[in-house]
C-alpha cells in the first residue's frame, strides 16, 4: 500500500533527478536529427558572451573580460574534447564551406554555495546552419554550474562550469542530434 509520504518522497526524487539533467533546453526553434548525424564535420565559431554583469556583481570591466576570454578558450577546448566529430575553430565565417556552430550567451546568474539551486547557470542561443545554409538546430540551452565541485564556492567557478556544460550539450546534439 503507497501512503502519502512514499508518494511524496518518490516525486522529490523524480524531481532531484530532473534538475540533474544535462539536457536544458528552454525553447527549440528547429532539429533536423538527420542532418545533425549525418554531417562529419563542423565549423565551430568562437564563443560570444552579449550579457553584461549587473552592478551588483561587482566585477570590473578588465576582470569581466578576462573571464569571457579564459571562457572562449574553455569553451573551444571542451567541445574538442567532448565530440568526436572533425571540428575546426576559426575567428569567421569568411570562405567557409561547410556547417557553422554558433553560441550566444545572452543571460548569466551567478548562483551561490547554497545547496539546491545555488549553482548559477548561462542561458544561450545555438544555431547550426548545414552547408546548403539551411538551420538544422536552433535552440536556446541552459548550461549549470552544477558539477562545479570545489569550484563552485567562487561565481567564477560556477561560470565556468556553465560554460563547460553549455559545450557538452552542444556536443551532444552535433553527435547524434540529441
Amino acid at each position: 500500500m503507497r501512503t502519502p509520504t512514499t508518494l511524496a518522497a518518490a516525486l522529490l526524487c523524480l524531481i532531484v533527478l530532473g534538475g540533474c539533467s544535462s539536457k536544458n533546453i528552454i525553447e527549440e526553434k528547429t532539429r533536423n536529427t538527420s542532418a545533425l548525424r549525418t554531417t562529419g564535420s563542423y565549423y565551430v565559431m568562437p564563443l560570444e558572451v552579449t550579457f553584461k554583469p549587473p552592478q551588483a556583481w561587482e566585477i570590473s570591466d578588465d576582470e569581466w573580460k578576462d573571464w569571457v576570454d579564459t571562457w572562449k578558450i574553455n569553451f573551444r577546448e571542451e567541445m574538442r574534447n567532448e565530440c568526436y566529430k572533425t571540428l575546426e575553430f576559426p575567428e569567421s565565417t569568411e570562405g567557409l564551406d561547410g556547417a557553422v556552430v554558433r553560441c550566444e550567451i545572452y543571460e548569466m546568474d551567478k548562483g551561490g554555495f547554497s545547496g539546491f539551486g545555488g549553482n548559477g547557470f548561462a542561458r544561450a542561443h545555438i544555431t547550426i546552419v548545414d552547408l546548403d545554409g539551411k538551420t538544422i538546430y536552433d535552440a536556446k540551452l541552459e548550461g549549470t554550474g552544477a558539477n562545479s565541485g570545489f569550484e563552485s564556492t567562487v561565481t567564477r567557478g560556477r561560470m565556468k562550469f556553465a560554460v563547460l556544460n553549455l559545450a557538452r550539450q552542444i556536443s551532444d546534439v552535433m553527435e547524434d542530434g540529441d
